[in-house]
């Protein structure tokens, strides 16, 4: 089969974006299980490092220049489009993008079948901002196009609501995120200095939708009634200065250490270091952090919002928080310590690696997705 996947920018397996990382590693594993596969990425190529521009060889990336209009098409990208075979699947990742909705129209017209993967892009709290311009735009391009495909991919249960407000009839797929365990092996880890329990973080610092305020607000509350341990945040993001801040405000000093963005093995090994990891997320798809969190062996320790709070609970993979608040977030921090000073934690990290070698493996997602696309086109 062939697939092509499209995206704004370039895949990335180690950046923070979900929509990048799902991009390559599904990607990479259809190609594995032996498709013709390739991504076309949407960029401003005067932006792009000269390095990215070649296609990377496993992924088979090909970069397209986006155009001053954004709804119009590259000369480039009308070619691509016009060599199109009909039998191939595109596949759209994310929403809201200008050019997908008239690509999708020109597919219809070569009855190609098409799909998308809105990564939780439809949820409540993004619509929220700027309502009305966002409730006009799909009204006019993003409702037909999301209608018009022949199947659609939630990566978390949260979202299929979600779609189904915007196309009500359409066919919608639960595959959650993967992660890819061989990039553990061999890693060595060094022991960081610190007090525990470490509670950490791994994220974009985006205060509302990550619910970073619940958290610094939880784990001063936490420290007030005398909990013990440190609070480390991986990330960065526009509302960094906001959240340092936050912690300064409260008092928090050297309990909150602040590592900005890492990406690769410097990332891993500082996310080794936590006695638990915390997602106390108002809205999400299905973050990858958690899950690289997971596979390091580390209990979760997940708002429902983050879709992964039924999986926590039923493999004992770690602690879900009881109200997505920082009263929440102060209770279950509680909650993790206690475990942490009688050695609970240890079994729900065994736990939490199991989950994933179970339930989120990438070469199993990558054939329940063929398998859908294949249904999906042969239904037409």
């Amino acid at each position: 089969m062939r697939i092509v996947h499209i995206l704004h920018g370039k895949v990335n397996p180690d950046t923070a974006n979900g929509v990048s990382k799902l991009g390559h590693w599904m990607a990479t594993y259809q190609m594995r299980l032996g498709h013709d596969v390739e991504i076309w990425g949407l960029a401003d190529l005067t932006n792009i490092a000269p390095a990215f521009r070649e296609p990377v060889p496993e992924s088979r990336m090909r970069l397209f220049p986006i155009t001053r209009m954004r709804v119009t098409f590259s000369r480039e990208l009308k070619t691509a489009l016009g060599r199109l075979e009909a039998e191939t699947w595109i596949h759209f990742h994310s929403v809201f993008c200008p050019e997908f909705p008239g690509i999708a129209a020109v597919l219809r017209r070569r009855r190609i079948c098409y799909g998308v993967t809105p990564h939780g892009g439809y949820s409540p709290g993004v619509m929220e901002k700027n309502r009305f311009r966002k409730s006009l735009y799909v009204a006019m391009r993003e409702r037909p196009y999301l209608a018009g495909a022949s199947w659609v991919q939630a990566t978390g249960a949260g979202e299929i609501d979600d779609i189904l407000s915007i196309a009500p009839k359409q066919k919608v797929g639960l595959i959650q995120n993967g992660q890819a365990l061989d990039l553990l092996h061999g890693m060595a880890v060094a022991r960081m200095e610190a007090r525990r329990p470490v509670i950490g973080y791994c994220g974009r610092l985006a205060i509302r939708q990550k619910g970073l305020d619940f958290l610094l607000a939880g784990f001063a509350a936490y420290k007030a009634k005398g909990g013990s341990g440190q609070l480390w945040l991986i990330g960065d993001g526009a509302d960094r200065a906001a959240v340092e801040q936050m912690a300064a405000q409260a008092g928090l000093g050297a309990d909150v250490r602040f590592f900005g963005f890492l990406n690769g093995m410097a990332k891993l090994e500082v996310m080794a270091n936590f006695d638990a990891f915390i997602h106390s997320s108002r809205w999400e798809g299905m973050p990858t952090a958690c899950l690289e969190a997971a596979s390091l062996g580390i209990p979760l320790v997940v708002s429902r919002q983050t879709n992964l709070g039924e999986f926590v609970e039923r493999s004992g993979a770690g602690l879900v928080l009881d109200e997505t608040s920082a009263a929440g977030v102060g209770r279950v921090l509680e909650r993790a310590r206690q475990m942490y000073d009688y050695g609970g934690l240890r079994p729900m990290g065994e736990n939490a690696r199991l989950l994933i070698e179970t339930e989120f493996s990438w070469e199993e997602n990558a054939r329940r997705f063929v398998a859908a696309i294949a249904s999906a086109g042969n239904s037409l």
